[in-house]
Protein backbone atom coordinates (compact mmCIF):
# COMPACT_ATOMS: atom_id res chain seq x y z
CA UNK A 1 0.00 0.00 0.00
CA UNK A 2 2.93 2.00 0.35
CA UNK A 3 3.45 2.71 -2.79
CA UNK A 4 0.00 2.85 -4.08
CA UNK A 5 -0.20 6.27 -2.32
CA UNK A 6 1.72 7.50 -5.19
CA UNK A 7 -1.68 6.66 -7.24
CA UNK A 8 -4.59 7.02 -4.40
CA UNK A 9 -3.14 10.05 -2.97
CA UNK A 10 -3.23 12.53 -5.98
CA UNK A 11 -6.63 10.94 -7.15
CA UNK A 12 -7.93 11.61 -3.97
CA UNK A 13 -6.88 15.27 -3.84
CA UNK A 14 -8.12 15.56 -7.25
CA UNK A 15 -11.57 14.32 -6.45
CA UNK A 16 -11.63 16.25 -3.45
CA UNK A 17 -10.46 19.50 -5.24
CA UNK A 18 -12.76 19.25 -8.02
CA UNK A 19 -15.38 18.25 -5.70
CA UNK A 20 -15.25 21.61 -3.83
CA UNK A 21 -15.19 23.55 -6.74
CA UNK A 22 -18.09 21.48 -8.71
CA UNK A 23 -20.24 23.24 -5.50
CA UNK A 24 -18.76 26.72 -5.25
CA UNK A 25 -19.40 27.35 -9.15
CA UNK A 26 -21.70 28.12 -10.69
CA UNK A 27 -22.91 25.45 -13.25
CA UNK A 28 -20.80 25.12 -16.48
CA UNK A 29 -18.37 28.43 -15.69
CA UNK A 30 -15.82 25.87 -16.23
CA UNK A 31 -16.59 24.97 -19.64
CA UNK A 32 -16.81 28.79 -20.22
CA UNK A 33 -13.29 29.36 -17.87
CA UNK A 34 -11.54 27.37 -21.20
CA UNK A 35 -12.29 29.32 -23.93
CA UNK A 36 -9.18 31.74 -24.39
CA UNK A 37 -7.20 28.46 -24.17
CA UNK A 38 -9.14 26.76 -26.87
CA UNK A 39 -6.41 26.57 -29.03
CA UNK A 40 -3.40 25.42 -30.60
CA UNK A 41 -1.19 23.08 -28.63
CA UNK A 42 -3.49 22.51 -26.11
CA UNK A 43 -6.46 21.71 -28.51
CA UNK A 44 -4.26 18.66 -30.31
CA UNK A 45 -2.84 17.41 -26.22
CA UNK A 46 -6.47 17.32 -25.20
CA UNK A 47 -7.71 15.25 -28.05
CA UNK A 48 -4.98 13.26 -27.09
CA UNK A 49 -5.84 12.37 -23.56
CA UNK A 50 -9.50 11.83 -24.33
CA UNK A 51 -8.69 9.24 -26.71
CA UNK A 52 -6.67 7.85 -23.93
CA UNK A 53 -9.40 7.06 -22.33
CA UNK A 54 -11.87 5.20 -24.68
CA UNK A 55 -12.74 1.97 -25.04
CA UNK A 56 -9.06 0.15 -26.75
CA UNK A 57 -7.28 1.27 -23.79
CA UNK A 58 -9.20 -1.26 -21.99
CA UNK A 59 -7.94 -4.50 -24.85
CA UNK A 60 -4.31 -3.02 -24.60
CA UNK A 61 -4.07 -3.60 -21.20
CA UNK A 62 -5.85 -7.25 -21.14
CA UNK A 63 -3.12 -7.96 -24.17
CA UNK A 64 -0.31 -6.79 -22.27
CA UNK A 65 -1.40 -8.37 -18.80
CA UNK A 66 -1.82 -11.80 -20.45
CA UNK A 67 1.68 -11.50 -21.45
CA UNK A 68 3.04 -9.87 -18.31
CA UNK A 69 1.16 -11.43 -15.31
CA UNK A 70 -1.83 -13.82 -17.15
CA UNK A 71 -3.77 -14.53 -13.50
CA UNK A 72 -4.70 -11.00 -13.96
CA UNK A 73 -6.00 -11.08 -17.35
CA UNK A 74 -9.54 -11.66 -16.69
CA UNK A 75 -9.75 -9.45 -14.03
CA UNK A 76 -8.81 -6.73 -16.50
CA UNK A 77 -11.02 -8.13 -19.27
CA UNK A 78 -14.04 -8.84 -16.66
CA UNK A 79 -13.73 -5.46 -15.15
CA UNK A 80 -13.59 -3.77 -18.36
CA UNK A 81 -16.74 -5.32 -19.15
CA UNK A 82 -18.58 -4.09 -16.16
CA UNK A 83 -17.21 -0.58 -16.32
CA UNK A 84 -18.02 0.51 -20.01
CA UNK A 85 -22.19 -0.64 -19.59
CA UNK A 86 -22.37 0.49 -16.72
CA UNK A 87 -21.24 3.72 -17.76
CA UNK A 88 -23.88 3.83 -19.97
CA UNK A 89 -26.43 2.71 -17.92
CA UNK A 90 -25.54 5.59 -15.30
CA UNK A 91 -26.08 7.97 -18.04
CA UNK A 92 -29.00 6.83 -19.23
CA UNK A 93 -30.69 6.63 -15.43
CA UNK A 94 -29.36 10.20 -14.55
CA UNK A 95 -30.52 12.23 -17.65
CA UNK A 96 -28.76 14.94 -17.45
CA UNK A 97 -27.90 17.78 -20.18
CA UNK A 98 -24.35 17.69 -22.33
CA UNK A 99 -22.60 20.98 -22.13
CA UNK A 100 -23.39 21.73 -25.61
CA UNK A 101 -27.20 20.95 -25.07
CA UNK A 102 -27.35 22.63 -21.35
CA UNK A 103 -25.83 26.11 -23.62
CA UNK A 104 -28.16 25.41 -26.09
CA UNK A 105 -31.08 25.55 -23.82
CA UNK A 106 -30.07 28.58 -21.75
CA UNK A 107 -29.66 30.70 -25.09
CA UNK A 108 -25.55 30.60 -24.35
CA UNK A 109 -24.28 28.85 -27.13
CA UNK A 110 -22.66 31.90 -28.60
CA UNK A 111 -20.82 32.43 -25.69
CA UNK A 112 -18.88 28.54 -25.87
CA UNK A 113 -15.64 28.56 -27.73
CA UNK A 114 -15.47 24.71 -29.26
CA UNK A 115 -12.54 22.97 -30.03
CA UNK A 116 -12.40 21.76 -34.09
CA UNK A 117 -12.05 18.27 -35.21
CA UNK A 118 -14.37 17.29 -32.04
CA UNK A 119 -17.87 15.57 -32.36
CA UNK A 120 -19.71 17.10 -29.86
CA UNK A 121 -22.10 14.95 -28.24
CA UNK A 122 -25.30 16.26 -27.41
CA UNK A 123 -28.50 14.99 -25.71
CA UNK A 124 -28.76 13.65 -21.83
CA UNK A 125 -26.06 11.42 -21.49
CA UNK A 126 -23.57 14.07 -19.50
CA UNK A 127 -23.26 12.31 -15.96
CA UNK A 128 -20.69 10.24 -15.24
CA UNK A 129 -18.17 11.30 -17.63
CA UNK A 130 -17.15 7.76 -19.46
CA UNK A 131 -13.96 8.69 -20.14
CA UNK A 132 -12.91 9.38 -16.41
CA UNK A 133 -14.42 6.33 -15.10
CA UNK A 134 -13.00 4.43 -17.41
CA UNK A 135 -9.33 6.11 -16.87
CA UNK A 136 -9.48 5.98 -12.95
CA UNK A 137 -10.59 2.46 -12.87
CA UNK A 138 -8.47 1.10 -15.05
CA UNK A 139 -5.55 2.88 -13.95
CA UNK A 140 -6.50 2.16 -10.00
CA UNK A 141 -7.05 -1.97 -11.23
CA UNK A 142 -3.67 -1.79 -12.48
CA UNK A 143 -1.99 0.29 -9.42
CA UNK A 144 -3.93 -2.33 -7.09
CA UNK A 145 -2.33 -5.28 -9.35
CA UNK A 146 1.19 -4.32 -9.61
CA UNK A 147 1.62 -1.10 -7.46
CA UNK A 148 4.19 -2.66 -5.16
CA UNK A 149 6.63 -2.64 -8.62
CA UNK A 150 4.91 0.75 -9.61
CA UNK A 151 6.22 3.62 -7.47
CA UNK A 152 6.90 5.95 -10.41
CA UNK A 153 4.15 3.90 -12.59
CA UNK A 154 1.37 5.07 -10.23
CA UNK A 155 2.02 8.35 -10.15
CA UNK A 156 2.09 8.84 -13.83
CA UNK A 157 -1.48 6.94 -14.35
CA UNK A 158 -2.52 9.05 -11.63
CA UNK A 159 -1.59 12.13 -13.64
CA UNK A 160 -3.05 10.38 -17.08
CA UNK A 161 -6.54 9.71 -15.27
CA UNK A 162 -6.43 13.26 -14.03
CA UNK A 163 -5.73 14.69 -17.98
CA UNK A 164 -8.03 12.60 -19.17
CA UNK A 165 -10.75 13.80 -16.85
CA UNK A 166 -9.50 17.37 -17.77
CA UNK A 167 -9.88 16.35 -21.30
CA UNK A 168 -13.54 16.09 -21.05
CA UNK A 169 -13.80 19.26 -19.26
CA UNK A 170 -11.78 21.12 -22.26
CA UNK A 171 -13.49 19.71 -25.12
CA UNK A 172 -16.54 20.56 -24.33
CA UNK A 173 -18.09 17.05 -23.51
CA UNK A 174 -18.65 17.08 -20.18
CA UNK A 175 -19.20 19.50 -16.55
CA UNK A 176 -17.08 19.45 -13.67
CA UNK A 177 -19.27 17.32 -11.99
CA UNK A 178 -19.12 14.67 -14.47
CA UNK A 179 -15.47 13.99 -14.09
CA UNK A 180 -15.71 13.95 -10.08
CA UNK A 181 -18.41 11.44 -10.79
CA UNK A 182 -16.85 9.52 -13.38
CA UNK A 183 -13.41 9.49 -11.06
CA UNK A 184 -15.35 8.58 -7.97
CA UNK A 185 -17.32 5.69 -9.69
CA UNK A 186 -13.91 4.38 -11.40
CA UNK A 187 -12.41 4.25 -7.86
CA UNK A 188 -15.22 2.03 -6.11
CA UNK A 189 -15.44 -0.39 -9.23
CA UNK A 190 -11.86 -1.19 -8.98
CA UNK A 191 -11.84 -1.51 -5.86
CA UNK A 192 -14.44 -3.79 -5.62
CA UNK A 193 -13.43 -5.68 -8.52
CA UNK A 194 -10.20 -6.30 -6.89
CA UNK A 195 -11.46 -7.71 -3.41
CA UNK A 196 -13.62 -9.85 -5.19
CA UNK A 197 -11.24 -11.07 -7.20
CA UNK A 198 -8.55 -11.89 -4.15
CA UNK A 199 -11.54 -12.91 -2.02
CA UNK A 200 -12.42 -15.87 -4.83
CA UNK A 201 -8.98 -16.76 -5.36
CA UNK A 202 -8.95 -17.34 -1.44
CA UNK A 203 -11.54 -19.18 -1.80
CA UNK A 204 -10.04 -21.67 -4.40
CA UNK A 205 -6.84 -21.52 -2.28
Amino acid sequence: MNKQRWFFVPASLFILICGVLALVLPYGNEILFFNEYRSEPLNSIFRFFSWCGESWVWVVAVIATYFIRPYLTPLIALTGLIIIPFAYLVKDQVGTDRPITYFRNMGQLEEVVTVSEVRLNSGQTSFPSGHTLSAFGLSSLLVLSMGHHWKKRSFALALLAMMIGFSRIFLVQHFLVDVVGGATLGLIISALAWWAWNALRRKRL
